[in-house]
């Protein structure tokens, strides 16, 4: 382009010359006088010096042009080698073909790293960045943010790495973060029935002793505490201070738990805390879902609420019962109005349903039908665990079990449908009714989960009852019906006490036993309840084998089952019962097949939360029962994680006692 300028200025000017020479012969009168010859000379002479310019600027110019190509070639060279920022070529192998010396000054172990993988330089996976897209890591206390650029060579493939330190950026977004406001909401468990009958002095010393924990807490942090009620707290502070309780498992609750009541009863909390939120006012919504969540799962322990779900510490004690039926009264009448609405009741309890979701089916049948309202009991008959009672249900209620295909073509919306033993959407015996109904009733007895059921009418939710069958039969003491109980009806819901307690044995409370002797005077027999439980000699056998063959892993019990027997579920049930029984067992687990899952059975006698366990594998259920079903691993692998999360629990559990005692012995 330069070339072509230069011959057309040159062009133009001979132009101009040879017009201004013919001007000059034309317009000259004399031409052959002297001035006109040295006119004529000293043209010539000042268009051939403007040449001899032209000429030499060219060349000034492409020596010019020559020696900024050399200079540029020089700096291209060798501006890599000195940049303030690490560089790395690679090729298809990630193998150092190329760095800079600011790379080599950035890895301190040495200098010479041609060859070498980069994976065994720095900690940096280098498939983990793909072109054109960056990751951040950390190396040497120092955050730098990694670019790769690809380029195509005749030779093959290079890859450029480019490190940009970003420390600065990282602390002050780290002390972003920090500081950003976390709101804990904190309640008392059973406030009124933990100080029932306590004098006004002994509460306020309560109390005050439970406010010293919070001070004692709070110290040294830039927080706020609100109080609230008497038995409820507000804490606004800073997301710091809430990550190191979060690291220490909130040792606020095990610090409660040593303020006696009535020099008894310990002080339990539950913890709801809201965190990354974009404002305040989302913390407080987030910890008060979390607080709700917490005190579903029984209470004792805190849930956090995230972007990303739910995490929870605690939930160790067996918590205290509740007293206080007002609650189960006003949903007993609610339900009965919500009944008098609806043209037609469906009831529906979990998958694999048991004798206490469905006696506690047939309960709330016996409710529809005095009501006066049609009704059907949805279960799948050939997957329940509780086909001795169903068969009973056929006898005695020809036409009530219907399947749940049947049970969506019916479906309407002006119809209701009642869920009991189950809070999970997950175990629903058939989800998509649950999302059909447009008025829906819960009743279970199990610890919240995180998929809970939220499209919700109504619910009558008490983790502290023994069984779902307990929380029915509280319902139908407060309605007066003009009808008396059947028999049949009676022993069904005793059924499902009777297993939920392993009769009356365990998370039994007073409520427990009035809702018993209320069936009893309903004409329930022992006699006929215990017939329900019966079971095959093949069954016998088979869950001798599995207790006779466990295996001990300090304080639990594990059994094995590799083939996929007939009534497996109800066999592997009843084998971690019995191993409870094993002298130094806290906890038992029974692995098994069933349908092409891989599921774990688990009991414990209280000391040990088996539903939070279960929920580290994918399962959940109740504190003294719980359950895991997989189908993304086999039975062994299955097994293999259930030792490890164990082996896991035992050792925080271990940490904390170690740390309690390490804190009695300061204060001593």
């Amino acid at each position: 382009m330069q070339r072509k300028q230069l011959w057309r200025l040159f062009c133009s000017v001979a132009l101009l010359g040879f017009s201004c020479l013919v001007a000059i012969i034309l317009a000259a009168s004399h031409w052959k006088s002297a001035l006109f010859w040295l006119i004529v000379l000293l043209f010539l002479a000042s268009l051939f010096w403007f040449a001899g310019e032209l000429m030499k600027m060219r060349q000034n110019t492409i020596r010019y042009v020559a020696r900024m190509n050399t200079l540029l070639e020089r700096t291209m060279e060798s501006a890599p080698e000195h940049m303030p920022v690490p560089l790395v070529i690679l090729n298809q192998r990630f193998e150092v073909l190329w760095y800079n010396e600011c790379f080599a000054d950035f890895v301190p172990q040495g200098s010479d790293f041609f060859g070498m993988p980069l994976s065994g330089i720095i900690p940096l996976r280098p498939d983990a960045v793909d072109d054109g897209e960056t990751v951040e890591i950390e190396f040497y206390d120092r955050h730098y943010l990694v670019s790769r650029t690809d380029y195509e060579r005749k030779t093959g493939h290079a890859m450029l790495y480019c490190f940009e330190d970003i420390t600065n950026y990282a602390a002050l977004r780290r002390t972003y973060m920090d500081s950003r406001p976390c709101v804990l909401m904190i309640v008392v468990d059973n406030f009124e029935d933990l100080f029932n009958g306590t004098r006004q002095s002994e509460r306020a010393l309560v109390l005050a002793s439970l406010e010293t924990l919070f001070d004692k807490l709070l110290e040294g942090t830039e927080s706020v505490f609100c109080h609230l009620d008497d038995d409820r707290f507000m804490i606004v502070t800073e997301v710091r201070y809430c990550i190191e309780m979060e690291r220490a498992h909130f040792p606020l609750l095990d610090e409660a738990r040593k303020i006696l009541v009535k020099g008894r009863s310990s002080l339990t909390l539950s913890i709801g805390v809201g965190r990354n939120g974009l404002t305040i006012a989302q913390n407080e919504r987030y910890a008060q879902q979390s607080l709700d969540m917490a005190l579903g799962r029984g209470g004792d322990q805190a849930a956090i609420k995230t972007d990303s779900g739910f995490t929870f510490y605690g939930g160790v004690s067996k918590g205290i019962e509740h007293k206080n039926k007002a609650k189960n009264r006003a949903v007993a009448r609610d339900l009965h109005k919500l009944m008098m609405r609806c043209s037609h009741v469906y009831i529906m309890g979990h998958r694999a349903s048991d004798l206490d979701a469905v006696g506690a089916a047939v309960g709330i049948a016996f409710i529809a039908e005095q009501t006066g309202i049609p009704y059907n009991i949805v279960i799948r008959t050939e997957s329940t665990m509780a086909s001795l009672l169903t068969d009973r249900i056929e006898a005695e209620m020809p036409g009530c079990m219907i399947s749940p295909d049947a049970a969506r073509s019916q479906l309407t919306d002006t119809d209701l449908l009642v869920i009991v033993d189950t809070f999970s959407k997950d175990i629903v015996e058939d989800a998509e009714l649950y999302r059909r109904a447009r008025h829906v009733v819960v009743i279970d007895h199990h610890r919240q989960m995180v998929n809970y059921l939220d499209n919700t009418t109504l619910k009558l939710h008490d983790p502290y009852a023994s069984s779902a069958a307990e929380l029915v039969t509280g319902m139908i003491q407060f309605l007066d019906f003009r009808d008396q109980m059947p028999q049949f009806c009676a022993e069904a819901l005793l059924a499902g006490i009777m297993l939920d307690t392993k009769n009356f044995i365990m998370q039994t409370g007073v409520h427990t036993f009035e809702v018993a002797a209320f069936l009893r005077e309903r004409g329930a027999d022992p006699i006929a309840v215990k017939t329900l439980f019966a079971e095959s000699l093949d069954a016998y056998r088979y869950r001798s084998r599995l207790v006779s063959e466990a295996e001990l892993h300090g304080r639990f019990a594990i059994a094995t089952e590799t083939e996929e027997l007939p009534d497996i579920r109800i066999i592997a049930s009843q084998a971690a019962d019995e191993l409870l029984g094993v002298e130094g067992v806290a906890a038992s687990f029974v692995v098994y097949p069933s349908n092409g899952q891989s599921c774990i059975s688990a009991r414990s006698l209280g000391k040990m939360n088996v539903q939070v366990i279960m929920e580290r594998l994918g399962g959940g259920g109740h504190q003294i029962m719980a359950a895991t079903q997989r189908k993304d691993c086999t039975v062994e692998q299955l097994r293999s994680l259930l030792i490890e999360v164990l082996y896991e629990t035992e050792a925080q559990i271990n940490a904390a006692q170690q740390s309690a005692a390490q804190d009695t012995a300061q204060k001593g």
